[in-house]
């Protein structure tokens, strides 16, 4: 029996997420860290949620609280983690459960990759739009001789664009990718995350992780370029990497159900890793613990998917 684990990235945050999960001593840090007294009421107010500062510790801390209490209840029920693998910001949590990263260190590497993302964008603001409907090689097309890029490739005809903001890029992008028959979705974030735009952030990032201690992997570990993540080294430079490279996720999906898990338990917010796993792989059942109200709920389904 086995499940393979995926992290949530940002932009599905909410008040009632893991409505399961109790507070407990890393929680009440994450609130002192993010000057509030209750995360979940602070969720509540749409522009804090959604600001780089916050939702990342958030997401990376929330995630792997979360984590602790499924990992011990999946190791009593003898069932395998059979991969990890994290979508943009949760590629931080992913390192973390796969033992690269100290828990209790990676919200603050989480603080510092915000940091170092706003420090980049503020010398040429950017954006992410989603784009559906619309085949990758035709998006790829639109793209060439523009200031866009790819940021995410979610499948073959959905994928999410970043570059600068403005007429002359990514809304006269949007304008020409509408003009095609795709559904294009602006993304409540105000970083161009994935792109060369970050790049700034991406080398200093590096530098942060190379004095942090790293450690080699006690898990399979998947990083944004869907490569089996086998040293300490490679850690820190796929986390750093993504940063202004282009997220495989499809490729990550790929590998991880090359391994053949029983199923997919995404851990965040919302479903949108579980909806994007069974469009792609419908023959192994993906669920987010988000669905569930309680923990047992959890582990049942994954008992019962797993048997």
């Amino acid at each position: 029996m086995s499940v393979a684990i995926v992290f949530s990235g940002q932009g599905n945050q909410h008040p009632a997420m893991l409505s399961w999960l109790e507070d407990d001593a890393s929680l009440s840090a994450m609130n002192s860290q993010l000057g509030v007294s209750d995360w979940r009421a602070a969720l509540a107010d749409a522009a804090w949620a959604r600001t780089n500062a916050h939702a990342q510790v958030l997401i990376t801390t929330t995630a792997l609280a979360a984590w602790s209490r499924i990992t011990s209840r999946l190791t009593s029920a003898s069932i395998e983690i059979d991969g990890i693998g994290g979508y943009s910001v949760g590629e931080l949590a992913a390192g973390a459960a796969a033992g690269v990263i100290d828990i209790e260190h990676a919200p603050r590497l989480a603080a510092q990759r915000a940091a170092f993302m706003d420090e980049a964008s503020r010398s040429l603001a950017g954006g992410l739009c989603g784009v559906t409907g619309l085949a990758a090689t035709e998006v790829d097309a639109v793209l060439l001789g523009t200031p866009v890029s790819i940021a995410i490739r979610n499948s073959d005809d959905s994928v999410v664009i970043g570059g600068p903001l403005g007429e002359d890029a990514l809304d006269a992008v949007e304008a020409a990718l509408a003009a095609r028959g795709a559904r294009c979705t602006r993304l409540a974030v105000s970083v161009a995350s994935h792109t060369p735009l970050m790049r700034s952030a991406a080398q200093a990032f590096g530098n942060a992780l190379s004095t942090a201690g790293l450690r080699t992997p006690t898990l399979a570990l998947f990083d944004s370029d869907a490569n089996r993540v086998w040293t300490a080294d490679q850690a820190g430079a796929g986390l750093a990497r993504q940063i202004d490279h282009t997220v495989r996720w499809d490729e990550v999906m790929d590998q991880l159900a090359a391994r053949g898990p029983s199923c997919v338990l995404e851990i965040g917010g919302g479903q949108a890793l579980a909806r994007l796993w069974q469009q792609r792989h419908p023959s192994i059942p993906a669920r987010s613990a988000d669905e569930f109200r309680t923990l047992d709920g959890v582990l049942a389904w994954i008992g019962r998917s797993a048997s």
